[in-house]
């Protein structure tokens, strides 16, 4: 480093440590790294000193449920959204990808795909990123292996809701998935391959991540909310998907796991319901990797669920 201890010292700060608390130390930062916790760096030399001295320095956030460029370009989302997660202090946030409709609204190998995507971002993110991928289609299911060793994808992810849901009213699953098939039976695959590469060893926690809503009932209801005369909004949206339909796909993604000793990650739990079956699940296979994740706006919004009945 040209003669200098550290990149970057920041003195003083009353510093959150993980496994200890807060303390009033210094930060030594090399190569973008924290490279010393001292008592008392002031002696060292560095590029740059930071005094944050009456402030609480806390280590960046990880934000591992992205989303860039579904509804804009992959480097206009990267540059805005990024930028704005700098400032609620998350420095690494991990995107997830799948072909098919939104995203680069096309399909094919991800040999092909991914680099287009890591291209496009490339230059535009303001914090450090990676991508949980979706395998789509039999071609994906094969490059698995490939996409962990090359590219230290960890994570790919299994959307339930798709699985043969006319989502728009208008037009067949596989027009948004561009899938030949994307059933269970394709769920099953992928976590039969992702378990294979956790057992040949990785230094990644290797998993499936699991978006889990039961389409044949969320077809049921959505006909209900189109027929009932008042129901608008918000309302006939979180109707159309009440809790029942989250906690059957738990369910459905546990036997599977289960069966193929997958790691799995339950997303964005959102009802009460969902919740008491993730526990249940862990309960009741200790032996399978489990994680449950909720975001921040299940907890600060709700809907109390009255499930619409059948006209008689």
């Amino acid at each position: 480093m040209s003669g200098t201890d550290f990149d970057l010292v920041v003195q003083g700060g009353r510093c959150v440590l993980a496994g200890i608390g807060c303390r009033e130390v210094d930060l030594g930062i090399a190569g973008e790294r924290i490279a010393a916790v001292a008592q008392d760096l002031s002696g060292a030399t560095a590029a740059e000193r930071i005094d944050a001295r009456g402030l609480t320095v806390l280590p960046g956030a990880i934000d591992a449920h992205y989303h860039l460029g579904i509804y804009r370009g992959l480097a206009e989302d990267a540059e805005s959204e990024t930028l704005s997660s700098l400032a609620g202090g998350v420095t690494s946030v991990l995107s997830y990808f799948r072909t098919g409709d939104h995203y680069l609204h096309r399909t094919g190998p991800y040999s092909e795909i991914l680099p287009e995507v890591l291209a496009a971002v490339a230059g535009h993110a303001r914090t450090d990123y990676g991508f949980h991928l979706a395998p789509m289609d039999s071609v994906h299911l094969g490059e698995i292996p490939q996409l962990i060793e090359r590219h230290g994808v960890g994570s790919f992810k299994y959307y339930m809701f798709y699985k043969g849901l006319d989502l728009s009213g208008v037009r067949p699953a596989h027009a948004e998935t561009m899938s030949e098939t994307y059933d269970l039976g394709h769920l099953f695959e992928i976590l039969e391959q992702v378990a294979a590469a956790a057992q040949r060893g990785s230094a990644l926690r290797l998993s499936v991540s699991i978006h889990a809503e039961q389409p044949e009932l969320i077809r049921v209801f959505m006909q209900r909310v189109r027929a009932h005369p008042t129901l608008r909004g918000l309302h006939a949206y979180s109707e159309a998907r009440p809790p029942l339909t989250e906690r059957l796909a738990i369910g459905e993604a546990g036997v599977l796991a289960a069966a193929t000793r997958c790691p799995v990650n339950l997303l964005h739990l959102s009802s009460a319901e969902a919740l008491d079956a993730a526990v249940e699940l862990r309960r009741s296979r200790p032996q399978l990797d489990v994680r449950l994740e909720t975001t921040l706006h299940h907890l600060a919004l709700s809907m109390r669920p009255t499930t619409i009945s059948a006209a008689r």
